[in-house]
């Protein structure tokens, strides 16, 4: 089963023109499913359809990926990606050039990796309160900039996103900061590693509390993530947890891009929760 978005994107495109003269040469029958754009339609009918399946391959993005992880999870199907979207941040931590995800396809391997649950609920990459929950909400679908779009997005709400504090049912209160991050990969925003010491395989979410509360103390956090050397800061925080509850109420909680709930919730991780297939070259292993 093949799933993508319908667009004009050259990336999409590319990778659906190469995936169907795959198909036409190895002489396959395939199931393909365009989405709708309808979370919960599209959800229910890529589930009905795998139940079936064996293995379903993603054409696009992170948001297409989340999709049909969510509605994958718990049957025996197996996911491939062919990044083809904004960001691709979930695709970008294996450091796979394209002809990798391209054999991953047809390969017999496959590793377990976990997913984040909240509620019902799924995500592969990073789910948060705060600073990254009012960058989504204000971009409000709109990418037309590409992968800057996130960037200005961000540069945005540095000087307006309200400070937050965070109770949890495990700790103190997390008093007047930036965002409460919890990540089961590594990277965000079309590229941003916010979580570097993330894995997909551990059973623990990287949990990263940014205590910046002021405007410039945010902008150095924003301006060191871009370089990758946040993590030296006094105002950023991690250590590692399976699960997170979070008692704070009316915060929304933004999970690989969308806003899928709010608060009170309770984060975890569900290890081994996927099989993803993978290339067959040992030494491209994560």
């Amino acid at each position: 089963m093949v799933v993508y978005k319908p667009g004009s994107g050259r990336k999409l495109q590319r990778q659906l023109k190469w995936l169907r003269a795959q198909v036409k040469q190895r002489q396959l029958v395939v199931r393909w499913y365009d989405t709708s754009g309808f979370y919960g339609q599209d959800c229910e009918a890529i589930r009905a359809q795998a139940q079936d399946q064996q293995q379903v391959v993603v054409v696009g993005g992170d948001g297409t990926i989340n999709l049909v992880v969510n509605a994958i999870v718990g049957l025996p199907v197996t996911l491939a990606c062919l990044p083809a979207g904004t960001g691709n941040d979930f695709c970008r931590q294996f450091g796979y050039a394209e002809r990798h995800w391209r054999a991953a396809v047809f390969s017999a391997r496959s590793i377990s990796i976990d997913l984040g649950a909240i509620g019902e609920r799924y995500f592969v990459n990073i789910a948060g309160v705060g600073f990254n929950a009012e960058v989504v909400q204000g971009m409000r679908g709109n990418k037309r900039a590409g992968a800057l779009s996130y960037v200005w997005g961000g540069i945005r709400q540095l000087f307006c996103a309200p400070t937050i504090s965070v109770a949890t049912s495990q700790g103190p209160v997390l008093t007047r900061g930036m965002m409460l991050l919890l990540a089961n990969g590594r990277y965000f925003a079309a590229g941003l590693q916010p979580a570097p010491c993330a894995k997909l395989h551990d059973g623990q979410l990287e949990c990263m509390w940014f205590s910046a509360s002021v405007w410039w103390q945010r902008l150095v956090v924003f301006a060191a993530m871009l370089v990758g050397c946040h993590q030296r800061l006094p105002w950023v925080y991690r250590e590692k947890r399976a699960e997170l509850t979070i008692t704070t109420p009316n915060l929304i909680v933004e999970a690989d891009g969308d806003l899928v709930a709010q608060t009170p919730v309770t984060i975890c991780s569900l290890q081994g929760a996927m099989q993803l297939r993978i290339p067959p070259e040992s030494s491209l292993l994560d």
